[in-house]
Order: structure tokens, then C-alpha cells, then sequence
């Protein structure tokens, strides 16, 4: 099993963001990018929102923007298909979402 971490905007914080306001959190949301680089300090901001079961991320990203039920699990309402920034955890393991693949984020630690 994969599980799925997003940052997912509240309403209110798009108001803030419509209104030229932003916060550390919005700044995390706008951070990931096709570069493929991870902001340890951003993890904090990520939300465990759905569980793939797939032992192959690639599938699993099939899974998340295909919307194969079968073997996706929501874990929150909040659930967009995967993209760019997106953190999997799979075997203990974390990867990044990559504008090609998935790199594994070495030397990090969750808290």
C-alpha cells in the first residue's frame, strides 16, 4: 500500500490568495514545483489524504488520476489527482512526485 500526502487549499486560504494575502502554508502549496526539489520544512503542511493499493507508484499514480476505486482509499474529503509536489510513503520510504517519476527523499525523516 501507498499512502498519498497533498496539500489541499481551504476555501478561506484562496480568499487569502485572491486577496494578495498569503501565509507560510500557501507559500508550501506554491514552493512544489517541476524542478523536482522538496522543502523538508514543508512536510508539516502535508495532509494524508488517500491510501493506493499498489506496491508500484507509477500505478498508483495511474490510480489517482484515472480514479481506479477499486484501489484507491480516501482518508479525507479533501482529495485532488496526484501531481508534481505530491509525497508518497511507501515501505517507510518518501518520494516526491517529479515532473518525470518519483525521487526518493533521502535523509529525511517525518516527525
Amino acid at each position: 500500500m501507498i499512502k498519498v500526502y497533498q496539500i489541499q487549499l481551504t476555501n478561506a486560504e484562496i480568499d487569502m490568495i485572491n486577496d494578495g494575502e498569503t501565509s507560510d502554508r500557501i507559500k508550501a502549496y506554491f514552493d512544489r514545483n517541476f524542478e523536482g526539489t522538496f522543502k523538508a520544512e514543508n512536510f508539516q503542511y502535508y495532509t494524508h489524504v488517500a491510501n493506493v493499493d499498489t506496491r508500484d507508484m507509477e500505478e498508483a499514480f495511474k490510480c489517482m488520476n484515472l480514479w481506479h476505486n477499486d484501489k484507491v482509499q480516501k482518508v479525507t474529503s479533501a482529495v485532488s489527482s496526484m501531481s508534481v509536489g505530491d509525497i508518497l510513503e511507501y515501505n517507510g520510504q518518501l518520494y516526491y512526485c517529479s515532473s518525470f517519476g518519483f525521487t526518493l527523499l533521502e535523509n529525511y525523516q517525518r516527525d
